[in-house]
Formats: structure tokens, sequence, C-alpha cells
């Protein structure tokens, strides 16, 4: 997606939106990390795809004692 793409977008936004589309693109532009690069987005494709069996809550509550 180009610039001219994105001016269209916001275009079509309904007015009720634009302060959190706002935040979002200060936001990104106030991000100093590296940019996800189309090699990190296949990885977190892959682990999307193949989630983890996680942790239970009632094992978060039995390690931090509560």
């Amino acid at each position: 997606m180009g610039k001219q793409q994105l001016h269209e977008l916001t275009d079509r936004l309904p007015e009720s939106e634009t302060s959190a589309a706002a935040r979002y693109l200060q936001i990104l532009l106030a991000h100093d990390e590296a940019p996800v690069d189309a090699e990190m987005l296949k990885r977190i494709d892959a682990a999307r795809a193949h989630p983890g069996a996680g942790i239970s809550h009632e094992e978060v509550l039995r390690e931090f004692g509560a």
C-alpha cells in the first residue's frame, strides 16, 4: 500500500475515528525500534497458526502465590 492509498483510506474514515487514527499514526512515527520486516511477519504468522498450550490461570496463581 502506498501513500496515495493511505490518503484515500483516510478520506473515507468517519470523522468519529480520526482522533484514533491520528494517535495510531503518531505512535508509528515515534516508534524507536526497527520496523517489522517480511521475515518477522512470516514468523509471527507461523506462531499464530500453531499456538502453544499457554499457561492456565491456575498455574499463574500457583507460581505467583496468589
